[in-house]
């Protein structure tokens, strides 16, 4: 049976959003892969409203002053402009205690994301800590040191 016109022009839109879904290595369905995903749109958005938004989504029982949410949201905000968008290259760990994803920045410089669970109550349910993926002998580095809060 021969297609129609209007599928045949499909056709090639199809194809290639399934070639591009499939390059890109994605987070994976988890919570920790949910939360991972929503910190990379906000953060390749670069701007205070998608950082407020995970922010809110991603408070803790703990609570948070409106000084800490200030500041959450800024550091976030200027981390975003100076590193730029990421993309995901490699999921290099998921456990249901914590995930770490490879990402890429424009510059071609390695990022690795992790992403842990907070014990509650706490500031923040999942906490990210992102770090440049390469120590200074030129070794992927898989799990980021957290920075001392």
């Amino acid at each position: 049976m021969p297609m129609s016109v209007a599928r045949r022009s499909l056709l090639p839109l199809v194809l290639l959003f399934g070639a591009c879904r499939a390059g890109s290595p994605g987070f994976p369905e988890t919570p920790l892969g949910y939360v991972g995903h929503d910190w990379l749109a906000a953060h390749n958005r670069g701007e205070g409203h998608a950082v407020v938004h995970f922010t809110m989504v991603n408070r803790g029982s703990g609570g948070m002053s409106g000084a800490q949410m200030d500041s959450a949201v800024r550091a976030g905000v200027q981390f975003a402009q100076r590193v730029g968008p990421l993309v995901p290259v490699r999921l290099l760990y998921s456990s249901d205690t914590m995930l770490v994803m490879l990402l890429r920045s424009r510059d071609d410089s390695l990022w690795s994301a992790r992403f842990t669970p907070v014990a509650q109550p706490g500031l923040v349910k999942v906490a990210v800590d992102v770090s440049p993926a390469h120590a200074g002998d030129g070794k992927l580095v898989a799990y980021p040191i957290q920075n001392p809060r």
